[in-house]
């Protein structure tokens, strides 16, 4: 085993917790599928993809199934890999015979495996998304302030600071809590450990992580560099995205209908967001470079 950061290890430990009274939790054990490859934990890795096929052949999600079922090819000399193997593709090809024809399909099912178009046309220009997102975050710090996380004048010195960013073409984070950790990082801690009960978002080390090409493709950079977004990973069609605000439902809601698929949601570390972005971004440059 790789050693891990203590972080990671914090997390793993979360999840594996959440699967003792949860043990068919999706979000738990896809999150756990990754951890695990990331830290060189190659047997529970491969136990929990067995687990995840098991509980995605009861939600009848055969595509996504199959999916997993790829990365367990490469413990096929394990015999209930094997098995698992062998009950996606007989439950697939059983699932494909009910099916009159291509054309006949049920389009819910397409819908698993690819992603689905958004419901509406969502803004592309930079001055509209800081718009929104500069709304969301002060609907944050007002949460802040309600509910008494912050000395109430440090939430105006924070709304101030988002109502007083330049207007600008070019694409900037807009983050209450990346300022709040810029101004006042002996704060960033407790008011985290605060929305994270509130919300029920699960903290995330996004640094010990190599989001990947095809994570970061499903939404679009700009909107992703201005709302603090990052999807880092997916598994099966399902897209695991680490956020800065896990309090906003509209910024979900978004994310949901942009990627036009199932997202799992985690909270990051505003300390951590920028660096692993940038370097996502780097990696993303390489790969589509001739």
């Amino acid at each position: 085993m790789a050693k891990a950061d203590p972080k990671m290890t914090e997390a793993i430990e979360f999840f594996e917790n959440m699967l003792q009274t949860m043990p068919k939790d999706r979000t738990a054990l896809e999150f756990l599928a990754v951890a695990y490859e990331q830290t060189a934990q190659l047997e529970k890795r491969r136990d929990i993809l067995i687990r995840l096929v098991n509980v995605l052949l009861r939600e009848n999600d055969y595509k996504n199934a199959k999916a997993i079922a790829e990365h367990l090819k490469a413990f096929s000399d394990y015999m209930p890999a094997a098995m698992a193997i062998e009950r996606v593709v007989a439950m697939t090809e059983l699932d494909e015979s009910h099916d009159a024809s291509p054309d006949e399909a049920n389009p819910s099912q397409q819908a698993v495996f690819t992603a689905a178009k958004p419901t509406k046309e969502w803004p592309a220009d930079v001055p509209s998304i800081s718009h929104t997102a500069s709304s969301a975050e002060m609907d944050m710090v007002w949460f802040w302030h309600d509910h008494d996380y912050l000395p109430k004048e440090l939430c105006m010195d924070l709304m101030n600071a988002l109502t007083d960013r330049p207007v600008t073409d070019t694409p900037l984070l807009i983050s209450a809590l990346a300022i709040l950790d810029e101004q006042h990082p002996e704060y960033t801690e407790p008011v985290m450990e605060k929305m994270q009960k509130s919300c029920n978002v699960p903290v995330i080390p996004i640094e010990l992580f190599e989001p990947t090409p095809a994570a970061f493709r499903t939404l679009p950079l700009l909107f992703c560099h201005v709302k603090g977004v990052m999807p880092f990973a997916l598994m099966g069609n399902e897209l695991l995205v680490a956020l800065l605000n896990p309090m906003s439902e509209e910024l979900k809601k978004e994310i949901l209908d942009r990627a036009g698929r199932v997202c799992h949601f985690f909270f990051v570390h505003p300390r951590s967001w920028l660096p692993v972005f940038q370097k996502a971004m780097t990696g993303l440059q390489t790969v589509s470079s001739p």
